[in-house]
């Protein structure tokens, strides 16, 4: 059997077989955390405790800044 022969079969029956297991491995962990974070979404209430924007409240926001707030708030949620 040749070289050629013998990785065709190694990819085959070894490796595409491996392959299809990770890949759905992935997609099993990917619906638990959609399932979870979909129980546990909570509306967004501002920067996190540590947040530099938390920290220094008398520091004006940046024109950019403003900018991306005004786009997070027209964001829309998705469907329930």
């Amino acid at each position: 059997m040749s070289i050629r022969g013998i990785r065709r079969i190694a990819v085959d029956r070894i490796l595409h077989p491996v392959w299809e297991g990770l890949v759905a491995l992935g997609m099993l962990y990917l619906a638990g955390e959609l399932m979870r974070s979909e129980r546990s979404a909570q509306p967004l209430t501002g920067p996190a405790e540590s947040h530099p924007e938390r920290l220094r409240p008398d520091i004006p926001l940046t024109s950019q800044e403003r900018k991306l707030a005004r786009q997070l708030e027209r964001r829309v949620d998705p469907p329930v």
